[in-house]
């Protein structure tokens, strides 16, 4: 009998995006669980490891942390490379990937106006265009993806965190100056199956 998936996340796209990409991508069955923050959160908090989401139900067991979600995912969908250092290099891509969209949300949920402003100018011209930069190094270098020719989990990491980052922006980050990660941004979105889930999707913000 096939595992029963449950994935608990806040009503938003945020690092829950990639795995319901993941799930999407290989067709499998899950639920998808939306924690509301003013009446659901406060109680849940307690009962999470380390009070994060998304944490990811599989049976009786529960994986949290949305990397080892999504590589989890990654390896039974068959996008997980074979290569043990292959395989590393994409643990450390969407690793990264994971630190970046962090300094965004840190930014995007600041309620003090003066660091807000402090935050976003650095984002703006230190933290984005250096990670973009060597994001675009790294898949410029592999031949088109961040693993090579083929999409790997990781790819998919980096556009289910881009959608988010970019909501949040409100501004197109990639198009312009980034053609390898735009490439990579689209060809994700055109896979039919996550194509069919985002036309699908609740109106997510971000």
């Amino acid at each position: 009998m096939a595992p029963v998936y449950k994935l608990k996340f806040f009503d938003s796209m945020g690092l829950a995006e990639p795995i319901r990409y993941l799930f999407a991508y290989g067709g499998i069955p899950y639920e998808n669980i939306a924690v509301q923050i003013d009446k659901d959160w406060i109680n849940l908090q307690q009962t999470v490891p380390f009070g994060k989401l998304p944490v990811l139900g599989i049976d009786n067991k529960l994986l949290f942390q949305s990397v080892a979600i999504s590589r989890y995912l990654g390896k039974l969908v068959g996008l997980l490379p074979l290569d043990d250092f292959e395989s590393a290099e994409m643990d450390a891509i969407a690793a990264t990937v994971f630190d970046f969209g962090s300094r965004v949300f840190e930014w995007f949920h600041e309620t003090d106006d003066t660091k807000k402003m402090m935050l976003h100018q650095e984002l703006e011209t230190k933290i984005i265009p250096r990670y973009l930069t060597d994001f675009e190094e790294l898949a410029s270098g592999k031949g088109g993806y961040f693993g090579g020719k083929k999409i790997t989990w990781a790819d998919i990491y980096f556009v289910g965190i881009m959608e988010s980052v970019e909501g949040m922006w409100k501004k197109n980050l990639l198009q312009r100056q980034y053609p390898m990660l735009y490439q990579i941004y689209n060809d994700v979105h055109n896979i039919p199956a996550i194509k069919t889930y985002i036309s699908k999707r609740p109106n997510y913000k971000y």
